[in-house]
């Protein structure tokens, strides 16, 4: 989980510009039902989801990346969030959760069984009686990677920075691991930075299994935001779940 993409700091400023609030941040804030008083979000990066969860409920945020926690305690409402640095790996927080989830496809940044299978181990034990894990990953049929090479670059305006431009460039792919290339073009400021990173794409079969080893059961699977039912062909793998053998109660 330890990718460079985002620890410059500068990567991490403008990282908002190009994951704005969208369908599957909807999708998570919908979990947060009346039954639910606690969140961990796993992976927070900036903390945008993370600060709208906690108008509702209390959050805890947690990510390996300074930088990106610097951002998220500076947004409105950050004040209100318990931001942690430290690993979904290998984390002790004294306490359990009603909701956790990893969302923005920060689960594929675990790149390797050993890794999944631990965040699953720590989910299990900071997971409440009845409460539920949510997250996504990108399903490997789909191939995104595929169409990230030949996508036309995006622009956007930082209030600092000036114009941006994001380009994206695969470099590889092999048995569902990819590594691409992020370009930043920082066009007022005459600048570019580039960060290599991967992402594994695991598919269902594989996730089942590793999942149910750990003592998580799954509730629902769903192949897009808005609850849609999965195919083989659907471009996203969204799963909740719950602790083996507990009766999931909040509805």
């Amino acid at each position: 989980m330890s990718e460079p993409l985002y620890g410059e700091s500068l990567l991490a400023e403008v990282y908002d510009l190009f994951n704005a609030w969208g369908e599957d941040n909807d999708f998570y804030l919908g979990l947060c039902s009346p039954a639910v008083g606690s969140a961990l979000d796993l992976g927070c990066g900036t903390g945008l989801l993370a600060a709208k969860m906690a108008e509702r409920v209390e959050v805890v945020g947690l990510d390996l990346a300074p930088a990106m926690l610097d951002i998220a305690r500076a947004r409105p409402g950050g004040g209100q969030v318990a931001w942690r640095l430290a690993d979904a790996r290998d984390f002790e927080l004294n306490r359990r959760f009603d909701l956790i989830y990893c969302a923005g496809h920060a689960f594929q940044s675990f790149l390797a069984e050993t890794d999944r299978r631990a965040v699953f181990r720590q989910v299990r034990r900071h997971l409440a009686r009845g409460g539920r894990f949510a997250f996504e990953t990108r399903n490997p049929a789909a191939r995104a990677w595929l169409r990230w090479e030949n996508a036309a670059p995006r622009r956007a305006a930082h209030p600092r920075w000036g114009e941006v431009e994001l380009s994206q460039r695969l470099l590889s792919e092999r048995d569902g691991l990819v590594s691409y290339r992020s370009r930043y073009r920082f066009i007022d400021q005459g600048r570019t930075l580039e960060a290599d990173a991967r992402l594994r794409f695991c598919g269902l079969a594989a996730l089942r299994a590793e999942l149910e080893s750990e003592g998580l059961s799954v509730l629902a699977l769903h192949g897009d935001w808005q609850g849609g039912e999965w195919r083989e062909d659907s471009e996203e793998l969204i799963l909740t779940l719950a602790r083996a053998g507990d009766q999931p109660v909040l509805d």
